[in-house]
């Protein structure tokens, strides 16, 4: 079986608490098949895919440079919004305030990744942790975008995840790449 793939930041706590409240609010439970696991609550840096197992030693190399390159930073989740219509988004999230730190760490892995995998390239990032996808009901709902008081979340370091679709949690942590310390 061929094996999937991303980077990204795990992101569980305290994250788990203000998901559970929003999925509750909205009834998110109810109109989305898929609501990740606490343990899978992420912010992606790049959608890997497919991967040969022969370039992992390489890619894991590539990217342990990238985060010696790099100083721990905060990122703040400020709020829900989603992506499509208010009356039936594709996916639910919680939204994370842009940051020159994240921003600059995922331009960066993204470009090596491009480079080193052959990937098509991507340009689009919205900092956002998925709590809610693939709609399960035409039901119109009455979602709308909510901010909150931000909460500080301090970045250690990003993940190489495999990805097991049909298990809980789906994402196994394959190599963790721990940021300078500032």
């Amino acid at each position: 079986m061929v094996q999937h793939y991303f980077i990204g930041i795990s992101i569980a706590h305290p994250v788990d608490d203000i998901a559970q409240q929003f999925r509750t609010e909205y009834q998110l439970n109810e109109k989305y098949k898929v609501i990740p696991h606490d343990k899978d609550l992420h912010l992606t840096l790049r959608y890997i895919g497919e991967l040969d197992d022969t370039k992992l030693p390489w890619l894991k190399s590539c990217l342990q440079k990238i985060a010696k390159s790099h100083t721990e930073f905060t990122v703040y989740v400020k709020g829900l919004s989603f992506f499509g219509s208010a009356s039936g988004p594709r996916v639910v999230f919680l939204a994370v305030q842009d940051s020159e730190s994240l921003r600059e760490l995922q331009k960066q892995i993204t470009r090596r990744t491009e480079e080193i995998l052959d990937l098509e390239r991507d340009t689009r990032f919205v900092p956002h942790i998925t709590i809610a996808k693939k709609r399960k009901t035409t039901d119109k709902m009455q979602l709308e975008k909510k901010s909150m008081e931000p909460v500080p979340i301090i970045i250690e370091g990003f993940t190489l995840f495999k990805i097991h679709p049909k298990a809980t949690p789906s994402y196994e942590a394959i190599a963790h790449f721990p940021l300078k310390k500032s």
